[in-house]
């Protein structure tokens, strides 16, 4: 049996501070055995195809810095996965544009931010990561209410899976022939005032899998309260 936390949606620099020291004050104590970072870890703002506020120039290189302070954060694990999110994708997309650097290793997303380096393995955008019978990824469809984009993710996966994206926690139940499985939506883990949107449905959070030797998974959803609480195991982690 081996415990796994998956975070996703830190959006690095516009990650929750307060939410994400809680919750790495609480893996710290929780140490588990892996750590999947699902996807939009970090934003690259700065090569976003969006309109961008021109007072903010926060750089790939603050965003480099931020995420290799994170992953120094999970070195007690013993298997370390980072799972790309169509925001670590923007990296492709614009040497795509710009081809006359698109071959340089050095700028292939793994490099740049020295993800080997820091003990993890990085999947581009779309690779999923299996905990027994679990299918972690990024994810790629939104719907309009919490546990439908999981159900959307089920019914093109025909499988049990976690995503993120949606920055939302939600779960959707479903038992056929092959037995019950389970669709999970993550939460997220930046700040709940983006420039993009007015009052998102959005709700921080993160989960804790629980895997079997046979495959056999449990998903636990932990919910960030008012951006200072989280309960696990009958303990109460608060800022």
């Amino acid at each position: 049996m081996k415990l796994w936390a998956i975070l996703n949606d830190l959006q690095i620099p516009f990650q929750d501070p307060q939410v994400l020291g809680l919750v790495l004050r609480f893996l710290d104590d929780l140490k588990p055995y892996g750590i999947i970072l699902n996807g939009d870890v970090v934003d690259c703002y700065a090569i976003s195809d969006y309109d961008k506020d021109p007072l903010k120039k926060p750089g790939l290189q603050r965003e480099v810095q931020g995420a290799a302070a994170l992953m120094e954060r999970f070195k007690y694990a013993k298997e370390r996965i980072w799972l790309g999110g169509n925001h670590e994708d923007r990296l492709r997309r614009y040497l795509w544009k710009n081809p006359e650097f698109a071959d340089l290793e050095a700028l292939t997303f793994s490099s740049l931010f020295r993800v080997k380096e820091h003990g993890f393995t990085y999947y581009p955008y779309g690779k999923h990561w299996m905990l027994g019978k679990l299918l972690v990824t990024h994810g790629f469809m939104v719907r309009a209410h919490s546990g439908i984009s999981a159900r959307a993710h089920f019914d093109r996966m025909g499988t049990s899976v976690l995503i993120g994206h949606t920055h939302r926690l939600g779960v959707y139940y479903k038992t056929n022939v092959r037995g019950q499985h389970a669709a999970y939506e993550n939460g997220c883990l930046c700040r709940l005032d983006p420039e993009y949107v007015q009052n998102p449905d959005w709700q921080q959070g993160m989960s804790v899998v629980t895997v079997m030797d046979n495959g056999f998974f449990n998903v636990i959803q932990i919910p960030i309260l008012h951006r200072r609480i989280l309960f696990y195991g009958g303990e109460r982690y608060e800022i």
